[in-house]
């Protein structure tokens, strides 16, 4: 076996602490600095994405849900409604918040009072679990959407019946969380998908 072959252990004698290097002698992550890098949302085709690896947001998290026809562009305008595009409404119509309703977008949307929470219903209603009570999916391949409960102590009914493991919705269906009352409404489903309308 070669020199260059052979595992050298090297053990450094407990009193004496070990020396730190020298600056010059430290190598520069110049290699990792060349894969990673921070790239700034582009506004207009002709803009180049603008790199900056000290920015101050750099800490921050984005999460974009693109649509197919932004995908190939490689960009989502901040204001594209088909970033996120919507598929039908939770109308509260009894309780803390009557008359006002909360949006549902492609795949899974949280329902609680939270922040952050995808249909948020801060209303007054503090039975409503501030995370997660329920969720509702859409599922643009199957063209249906889904009820399920959260896993919190606080129920989620369908109708009068408790939603203890995922049940089909067809819209118009009643759903109470806490002392709230909504009704679904669809947008999406067997009719009409947003994927038929992109090209």
């Amino acid at each position: 076996m070669e020199d260059h072959e052979k595992t050298r252990l090297i053990r450094r004698s407990m009193a004496q602490p070990p020396t730190p290097p020298h600056p010059e002698s430290t190598p520069q992550p110049e290699d990792d600095l060349e894969k990673t890098r921070i790239l700034s949302r582009r506004t207009t085709d002709s803009e180049e994405p603008q790199e900056n690896l000290m920015q101050a947001e750099e800490d921050k998290t984005v999460i974009l849900r693109p649509s197919s026809r932004n995908r190939e562009a490689g960009e989502i305008p901040a204001n594209d409604p088909m970033a996120d595009p919507l598929v039908g409404w939770l109308v509260v119509i009894a309780g803390p918040g009557q008359g006002n309703f909360a949006r549902l977008g492609h795949g899974m949307n949280s329902i609680g009072r939270a922040e952050g929470q995808r249909c948020r219903l801060d209303f007054g209603d503090t039975e409503i679990s501030r995370k997660v009570h329920a969720t509702i999916t859409y599922d643009p391949r199957g063209r249906k959407f889904y009820l399920m409960h959260g896993g919190g102590q606080n129920l989620t009914y369908l109708g009068e019946t408790p939603v203890l493991q995922p049940a089909l919705l067809t819209g118009g269906e009643l759903i109470s969380l806490g002392k709230t009352s909504l009704k679904f409404i669809p947008l999406c489903g067997p009719d009409f998908d947003w994927s038929q309308q992109q090209g």
